[in-house]
């Protein structure tokens, strides 16, 4: 599509020609993933959040504090406040890695982010965020549902796919890639819908191939014979919902069935990098054991957001930035694997 398509795109959803309602209401037949009338005219249409599970160190990757530097080694003599006793101490820890200024614009990168900082000029840094509260599951509430030690509230992107809907009919328009390691911190209380329907939560992704299991349907099952099927289940699923209006778990569940029959053909082709380039694979660092595994579900998610998927969401397992001890060590080997990618 051309950007006049997209312009066309735009001002058709603005005349409630192509949307939904700026503001559906919670009843039954308002879940639905057509795109969506926005507040404002979009400057996106897509989001990837990398999210960083453990917080990095700002003040070793971006955000460079030059007096600590010079004070290293020395006793600090005011008071110490602290959360754990065992790691309580007044000697001062400057970075060890050296910083350096990136782009025309001039933005701080340690030495361990080079290639994040080849970008510099493409990015929009904010230092001045902060959180009142230390305990790791608190905080990432902050940011995913936006309100702290409450459990139930949608995630980030739940509220971002129900406000905006989806660009396609045949993939999730959320979209978890986990890690292989296992689920982060919170686990999959970082991609729920909360209260609103099942419809929104995010669809997860398995970090190995299979990524979705039994995507194509067995040799007995395929063609009409599977048509037929899931025509007639089709037929039972909407009778049974006729005699129980409002459950929107079960009305989740029959979107869910339908869009697996969708989905038999686009995310195999979503998820399958085999027809990219050499040189685009090279770029995200997937001919590199370091990154490999990283920069491949990175690259899958372009591909998502390209085919219309609206939020895609990568996360590592645990909390790797987490460096209470042994940062000398620890530190460069998860920049190592996710800076280039």
């Amino acid at each position: 599509m051309g950007i006049g398509g997209l312009a066309l795109g735009w001002l058709l959803n603005r005349e409630s020609l192509l949307a939904k309602p700026l503001k559906p209401d919670l009843t039954a037949q308002s879940h639905s993933m057509l795109p969506k009338r926005p507040h404002h005219e979009p400057r996106a249409k897509a989001m990837i959040s990398l999210f960083m599970h453990g917080g990095p160190s700002h003040m070793d990757l971006t955000d460079p504090k030059p007096e600590l530097t010079r004070l290293d080694g020395k006793e600090y003599s005011g008071d110490v406040h602290y959360s754990f006793a065992n790691e309580a101490s007044r000697t001062l820890l400057g970075s060890p890695w050296k910083f350096k200024k990136h782009g025309q614009c001039g933005m701080d990168f340690s030495e361990l982010l080079p290639h994040t900082a080849d970008i510099a000029d493409d990015l929009c840094m904010i230092r001045s965020m902060h959180t009142g509260h230390n305990g790791h599951e608190v905080s990432i509430r902050y940011i995913n549902a936006g309100i702290p030690a409450v459990l139930g509230r949608p995630s980030l992107g739940a509220w971002l796919t129900y406000a905006l809907g989806s660009e396609t009919d045949e993939l999730p328009a959320y979209m978890v890639l986990s890690d292989p390691g296992g689920h982060p911190v919170d686990g999959v209380h970082n991609w729920t819908n909360g209260f609103l329907p099942s419809l929104y939560q995010g669809t997860v992704l398995r970090a190995k191939e299979p990524r979705i299991f039994n995507l194509n349907a067995p040799a007995q099952l395929k063609g009409d014979v599977q048509l037929n099927y899931l025509d007639f289940l089709g037929q039972l699923n909407k009778a049974h919902l006729a005699k129980r209006t409002g459950e929107h778990t079960l009305e989740a569940r029959i979107d869910s069935y339908e869009l697996a029959a969708r989905m038999q053909t686009a995310a195999t082709e979503a998820l399958d990098i085999n027809g990219e380039s050499a040189a685009t694979k090279k770029l995200y660092g997937i001919d590199q054991d370091a990154t490999r595994e990283y920069s491949t579900r990175c690259l899958i998610a372009r591909r998502l957001v390209e085919r219309g998927v609206r939020f895609v969401q990568l996360f590592l397992n645990g909390q790797p930035w987490d460096n209470h001890e042994n940062i000398h060590g620890a530190l460069p080997g998860i920049c190592r694997r996710t800076d280039r990618p």
